[in-house]
């Protein structure tokens, strides 16, 4: 079973390691949120000053395989947001926020399978058994003013 405090550090890591053209961080705020209200609460707190949101949804564990080579399946689930101010945007404007958060979101997949072939680092062991093809990356639109993506995925862990 995956560790929250590992997933939160690793998040935390990503957070401060992506960085775009300009060498500025890819995500300004970061958290971890335990269900659909709970992120609905959080967003709403956020500004678009603070753009852009990397929010992680507790996972989910199953477990897998027989008794001698039983396994944990983890689900994962993040966001990759902008808090949008609909007041005055005009429709390229709109698909422009979708375009900005695709980056960010192909970036932190990118990341996430560079650090699964990574076998030295801090995380090391943390992504060795990402399931790759498991990789689903979604629109989401108007989740509290925000706009951007969704990223699920599934990985194995020791018991």
């Amino acid at each position: 079973m995956l560790e929250i405090n590992k997933l939160r550090d690793y998040v935390s890591q990503i957070m401060t390691s992506l960085k775009d053209e300009n060498n500025d961080q890819l995500f300004n705020y970061t958290t971890v949120v335990l269900d659909n209200e709970e992120l609905n609460t959080v967003l709403k707190e956020r500004k678009s000053k603070e753009n852009s949101f990397l929010i992680v949804v507790m996972p989910q564990f199953d477990l897998s395989g027989s008794e001698d080579n039983a396994k944990w399946d983890n689900s994962l689930m993040f966001f990759i947001l902008d808090k949008t101010d609909y007041s005055d945007i005009k429709r390229e404007q709109y698909i422009d926020i979708f375009v900005n958060t695709q980056k960010k979101a192909k970036a932190f997949v990118d990341k996430l399978i560079e650090d699964k072939s990574n076998h030295s680092g801090m995380f090391c062991n943390f992504l060795t058994w990402l399931k790759e093809n498991s990789i689903s990356v979604k629109p989401v639109w108007k989740l509290s003013s925000c706009n951007g993506w969704s990223i699920e995925l599934n990985l194995d862990s020791n018991l």
